[in-house]
């Protein structure tokens, strides 16, 4: 690991904190000198500073960043040098990654969860393509959740301007295998923000079968690309309709894909407000196989992840389940709370109209007919 720059200055940000590390940078909390707000500061690796093509990166990323103006990316605020190393200072997500919320997981991502976040990711994707910029890089690592649910694509240091250079040398793969689509791994294929799709669908996979569509070494996974042979008869809780569309992300030729992002964006909405969507908690095909390509990262102890998880199950997802043809209904404790109070405000009615006006029956026998279990509760599921 590079040396720790905890507790030194960076630009404008005073570093207080390691938070991760990948193979090319190490980044860091700080805090805003100026505006006095809490950062992410990424710095070049050490043995990397020498390095033209990676520096340029760095910049490219800051560049490219500054341009897109969209809750669903991270912005960068500042970009400069600090002792022969460049720097990013972006917004500081307080959150895990997309990675991390999938790999505390045992199974799939309920239909609507999943139909969320592939929305949230094709509305950022739509603004990046619109201004000509295609990420070549997306994958869940690289994907933010925030404690209010966002959803924030990060790392753009391998995307790709249209009208800008090419900063890979020739032939040279660039991303991660696991999501790769089939045209950047052909000798001499042009990559276009249909490959940023392809990886979208990827993902759709992941949610909706609980696992990669290849696994295994890159040269398996390159192969199950270039062959178009996942398996799409894995147990899945997803509707066909949701699972047309994952297939025509994932379609080998790029022109069977989706046109673009925004396309994709409208058909997660359609099929969120159609009723369509299966909105139960997918009990999946299993865990996934991860690539261990992901950045390496600290990050908060189970119980807090857990709480998150939690948060962003409500906040992303549904809160009924299919079962047997009965729809149940999951209420959060709140709402068994409010349930309760109404109950128990309409036996003490009942009591008091039975003593003031008798009725005919006791108040005690007024109270023993009151509802005495909480249908919230009684409807949640097992």
């Amino acid at each position: 690991m590079s040396t720790s720059l905890v507790g030194k200055t960076i630009g404008p940000a005073d570093i207080t904190q390691f938070i991760g590390e990948g193979a090319v940078g190490v980044v860091y909390r700080g805090t805003h000198r100026t505006l006095g707000i809490d950062v992410a500061v990424k710095v070049l690796k050490e043995h990397h500073h020498g390095d033209s093509r990676r520096r340029e990166r760095f910049a490219n990323e800051a560049r490219i960043a500054a341009r897109l103006d969209h809750p669903g990316i991270v912005r960068v605020l500042d970009f400069g040098e600090h002792e022969g190393a460049p720097y990013l200072v972006m917004e500081y997500i307080d959150g895990h990654t997309l990675e991390r919320y999938l790999s505390s997981r045992d199974g799939a991502v309920a239909e609507t969860t999943g139909l969320r976040i592939l929305l949230s990711v094709a509305a950022a994707l739509t603004v990046a393509h619109q201004q000509g910029i295609v990420h070549r890089d997306l994958k869940p690592a690289n994907l933010l959740l925030t404690r209010k649910g966002v959803l924030k694509i990060a790392d753009l240091g391998l995307a790709r301007q249209d009208e800008g250079p090419h900063l890979t040398a020739e032939r040279m793969v660039v991303g991660t295998p696991a999501y790769l689509a089939p045209e950047a791994l052909a000798p001499g294929g042009s990559v276009d923000a249909r490959g940023d799709l392809y990886a979208l669908g990827v993902m759709g996979y992941q949610l909706a079968f609980g696992r990669l569509p290849y696994s295994g070494t890159s040269t398996s996974m390159i192969r199950g690309h270039m062959a178009g042979s996942a398996d799409w008869g894995l147990p899945t809780d997803w509707s066909k309709p949701a699972l047309a569309l994952v297939r025509r992300l994932m379609a080998l030729r790029s022109e069977d894909r989706p046109e673009n992002a925004a396309e994709v964006a409208n058909e997660c909405r359609r099929l969120l407000g159609t009723g369509t969507v299966r909105r139960g908690t997918a009990s999946g095909a299993g865990s996934g196989s991860g690539t261990g390509t992901g950045s390496r990262s600290r990050v908060s102890g189970s119980a807090e992840f857990a709480q998150l998880s939690q948060f962003l199950e409500e906040r992303l997802g549904a809160h009924e389940t299919r079962v047997g043809g009965r729809t149940i209904v999951h209420t959060s404790g709140s709402e068994r709370k409010a349930v309760w109070l109404i109950l128990a405000a309409v036996v003490a009615v009942v009591v008091v109209g039975v003593v003031m006006f008798g009725g005919g029956r006791s108040a005690a026998t007024a109270a023993s007919h009151a509802p005495t279990s909480d249908p919230a509760t009684a409807a949640a599921a097992p």
